[in-house]
């Protein structure tokens, strides 16, 4: 379902301008991608009321589309169209941020 919708949306993105945006054919390759495509998914199927498309394009999908294809800073920085995922990188792993646990006495 999900897939389904990606796909559906993307028929309708439109890339605007005369510079060329990072994207990677294999965007489910970063993770972080995936987490940005997957939220506004999850608010476009929950969202009832007559103004909710409207919302969703101006939030969430601008403001993650706007980190999504931000060429100097977004997820797919170091990817070429051509060479593929992570080349500019020496280190061809994707750098994940590590999230340690609190330990269970510590409440929040």
């Amino acid at each position: 379902m999900f897939l389904d919708w990606l796909a559906g949306h993307f028929h309708t993105v439109e890339v605007v301008g005369t510079k060329p945006i990072p994207w990677r054919a294999e965007w489910w390759l970063q993770p972080e991608v995936a987490a940005h495509f997957t939220a506004p998914w999850h608010a476009s199927v929950q969202d009832g009321d007559a103004g909710a498309v409207s919302s969703w394009w101006i939030n969430p999908w601008d403001r993650h589309a706007a980190v999504i294809f931000d060429k100097s800073n977004g997820p797919f920085r170091d990817c070429d169209s051509t060479d593929g995922h992570l080349s500019r990188r020496r280190d061809k792993r994707a750098a994940i941020v590590p999230l340690p646990m609190p330990p269970d006495n510590v409440t929040l």
